[in-house]
């Protein structure tokens, strides 16, 4: 903002990499290494989708540690031993 004010052209190119250098290291610095790692470029939708990604899924474990989950049912066919068919004949024909 500090830049606009003084009316310094910010290219759209340099975007990401401003917002990316504003982020603090503790807490952000794997973050940007991963978004970094074999690009050539970055544009700065991708890096603000990435960014917001990433703060929702911090608020969500948040969440999570304080209070109690549900697990997940799983439902289906568990595996028969000895190849036994249990409740299931063979077709009639």
């Amino acid at each position: 903002m500090d830049l606009a004010n003084i009316y310094v052209v910010i290219y759209e190119e340099d975007k990401p990499l401003i917002l990316m250098s504003s982020l603090p290291d503790e807490g952000y610095g794997a973050f940007i290494l991963t978004l970094l790692n074999g690009r050539a470029s970055l544009s700065y939708s991708k890096v603000t989708t990435a960014l917001v990604n990433l703060e929702l899924r911090r608020k969500d474990n948040e969440s999570l540690d304080g209070t109690s989950a549900e697990g997940l049912a799983v439902r289906g066919r568990s595996p028969n031993k000895k190849g036994e068919n249990r409740g299931r004949s063979k077709s009639r024909s």
